[in-house]
């Protein structure tokens, strides 16, 4: 090999050291091989191996006579996957399979189903469980445990991926192998997370009958679908049983019981177990910091949520916008905007960035407490920060303005809403309307029905009442009365479409 060959593919490996053993390993024979092997091992295990070094020892492998044992391949692209070098992973194994000498076993195989899973192609993984059957390999938990990560975590139904376990279930029973705690897993998580909680509870029943030990993600399955589906009891008492059985609670099965016993304004209970998890040594993260000041907030206890804010603080854990977000929200619910202002220019002078919750969130407190002119006066401050205003915030400030009669400004907003690109709903259309009619602007609620008409935005009773009062009134002109009688025709077929449908 020459020197240009050598530095070019010295550039492409990146060490020159690293190419040395690559060219010596390649020409050296069976015992050689065996050092090349435990090298690799050594690589692999020590979490620093490189992209291109991988590909360095994967040609030595595949050029080496004798083929090398499959273990080494197996370890070399078990790295990779753990470093999500899917398509790399893929490539490596289609030119594997081309070598005559080359034999994969089941943890060959279950590596490429994990990687074609993880490339969102679960079809192409029940390819690879057909050739691990053809060539008469017995698939274990882990092959199962894979194909059904792959199944839940692109979307397919459930119910198939249910369907599929039960199947493999009898194909692991005739290999006298027991379905794992990670086969169960993902089928209990997607029955969580679409609310069928007691579907879920008869596969944890599945799972202790089979003998098959629960772990901490088991239990974290359960407490996040239990807890949103409001059954806090049942959370904690599955929180117990956990204990029992001697698994440990991690930091994100006391955040989720902290959660559910929040929203149930359970805000000592709350406090409790906060307590005993930090007591136990676990470490609370900024969403447990979040949980905790957010269920204070929600039920009027800002004092309790300012304390463990400054307890959040002295930990070591640093606010995110969440932290502030709440801090602020409550602060404007309790009228104290000047604070929140405060707070908002506190935000800005660190790395934690206002966004639009937290701008809607103040917007909506200065609206309510009268101060529709710092409000507006946002709208500038949100564009300085690159955050980009939406309906939420037009219509708190379009609501603002009809109130205090000023529908010339809230006109102007609607046209920069438009002009953004921003779709009025119905709420922005009745309040301008509310303000129109009470004002007795008959040309301009006439316009204004005529959009709505037009747009198709489709009324609830209130709106349609609001059109009905105002054709009582005797100040209406002739020809808003004219309009309104259509209208209101048109916009109550509009409402029995939207019943309807």
């Amino acid at each position: 090999m020459n020197k240009k060959m050598i530095s070019t593919a010295v550039s492409h490996f990146g060490d020159p050291s690293f190419f040395t053993l690559f060219r010596s390993y390649s020409a050296l024979g069976i015992t050689n091989s065996t050092h090349l092997e435990n090298l690799i091992h050594k690589r692999c295990k020590s979490g620093t191996l490189k992209l291109d070094e991988a590909l360095g020892f994967f040609h030595s492998l595949i050029h080496a006579r004798p083929m090398p044992s499959v273990w080494a391949f197996n370890h070399l692209i078990g790295s990779l996957s753990k470093m999500s070098h899917y398509s790399t992973v893929v490539s490596m194994l289609r030119e594997m399979m081309r070598c005559v000498d080359f034999h994969p076993d089941v943890v060959t195989m279950t590596i490429a189903m994990k990687c074609y899973c993880r490339l969102n192609r679960v079809d192409l993984a029940f390819s690879v469980l057909a050739i691990i059957l053809k060539r008469g390999l017995q698939p274990d938990a882990y092959t199962i445990s894979t194909l059904l990560h792959g199944l839940c975590r692109e979307g397919k139904s459930v119910d198939k991926a249910m369907g599929l376990f039960h199947s493999l279930k009898k194909l692991l029973e005739i290999g006298n192998v027991k379905p794992s705690v990670d086969c169960y897993n993902p089928l209990i998580d997607s029955l969580c997370k679409e609310r069928r909680v007691d579907k879920a509870l008869e596969l944890f029943q599945d799972m202790i009958n089979q003998d098959v030990q629960p772990d901490v993600v088991t239990y974290n399955c359960l407490f996040h679908g239990l807890c949103k589906s409001d059954r806090v009891e049942e959370a904690k008492e599955f929180f117990n049983d956990m204990i029992d059985r001697g698994i440990s609670p991690c930091v994100y099965s006391y955040t989720a019981l902290i959660d559910s016993l929040c929203k149930e304004d359970k805000s000592t209970e709350a406090i409790s177990v906060f307590g005993l998890m930090t007591r136990k040594g676990i470490k609370p993260t900024v969403v447990t910091f979040n949980t905790l000041i957010s269920g204070l907030c929600k039920f009027g206890q800002l004092k309790e949520g300012l304390q463990v804010l400054n307890n959040m603080i002295e930990c070591g854990t640093l606010p995110d916008v969440v932290t502030y977000s709440t801090i602020l929200d409550a602060l404007c619910k309790e009228r104290r905007t000047a604070e929140a202002l405060n707070l908002l220019e506190a935000m800005s002078d660190t790395d934690v960035k206002p966004n639009i919750v937290t701008y809607n969130s103040l917007i909506y407190g200065l609206c309510h407490s009268g101060q529709w002119r710092e409000a507006t006066g946002l709208l500038n401050k949100m564009k300085v920060q690159g955050v980009l205003p939406d309906v939420v915030t037009f219509n708190t400030l379009v609501n603002a303005l009809c109130k205090e009669s000023r529908t010339k400004e809230a006109l102007g907003l609607l046209g920069l809403m438009i002009q953004r690109d921003i779709k009025p709903n119905l709420m922005t259309y009745t309040s301008l309307l509310t303000a129109f009619c009470n004002t007795n602007q008959w040309e301009e609620a006439t316009g204004l029905l005529k959009e709505m008409v037009s747009l198709e935005v489709f009324p609830d009773t209130l709106t349609i009442n609001i059109v009905l009062n105002a054709l009582a009134k005797k100040e209406m002109t002739v020809k808003a009365h004219e309009t309104f009688k259509v209208a209101i025709g048109l916009l109550k077929t509009l409402q029995k479409l939207r019943v309807n449908n």
